[in-house]
């Protein structure tokens, strides 16, 4: 199933996603009018929930990216882990 979500974060940023999935994440995009450095994180991140249950909580989601990309020293502008955590759950409660 593909499902997308578009979410304009606090500072009016969009951010998007879409996501494949059956029960578990099995590939997701995730665009937007945000940056991040270094650009290499993006795919780490859309990597990181590949394999996710649906039915994690934001929280939990947002925990998990944290890990993925602690050490790498991402420096996201206009949008936070939590703001990707949401748009997950959105799109997989649509």
């Amino acid at each position: 199933m593909y499902k997308s979500a578009k979410l304009k974060v606090l500072g009016g940023k969009l951010l998007e996603i879409t996501l494949e999935y059956n029960g578990v994440i099995k590939k997701a995009t995730i665009t937007g009018d945000f940056f991040m450095y270094p650009e290499s994180a993006l795919q780490d991140i859309e990597k990181s929930l590949v394999g996710t249950k649906v039915e994690r909580t934001e929280q939990e989601i947002a925990e998990q990216i944290s890990k993925k990309i602690e050490g790498i020293g991402v420096t996201m502008i206009g949008i936070g882990v939590e703001d990707i955590a949401k748009i997950v759950k959105m799109a997989v409660e649509e």
